[in-house]
């Protein structure tokens, strides 16, 4: 997942992040329905370390190698969004 050699163009990334965003909804409405808060919350932190395997690669697509840089950009969710969402990549 963290892999340096693997990177995202932007139409993986848009279907990683609905994919996650759908297992997100399903988790949060299952824990919901059953009454059980743990699960909802397991469940988003699992969706947060998938979704944080997803940035990386597409942030290396776009140029960005050193960690401050990807962390700047993942902390700062627009400017990464706009990185990740919008912009094409560095080559």
């Amino acid at each position: 997942m963290f892999d340096s050699s693997i990177r995202y163009g932007i139409k993986d990334w848009w279907i990683g992040t609905i994919v996650l965003m759908v297992i997100n909804i399903a988790i949060s409405t299952i824990a919901g329905i059953a009454g059980v808060a743990i699960i909802g919350t397991i469940g988003m932190v699992i969706v947060m370390v998938a979704s944080i395997g997803l940035w990386v690669p597409r942030l290396r697509d776009r140029g960005h190698n050193d960690t401050v840089a990807l962390a700047l950009r993942i902390i700062i969710f627009p400017w990464g969004l706009i990185e990740c969402a919008f912009l094409g990549s560095s080559e």
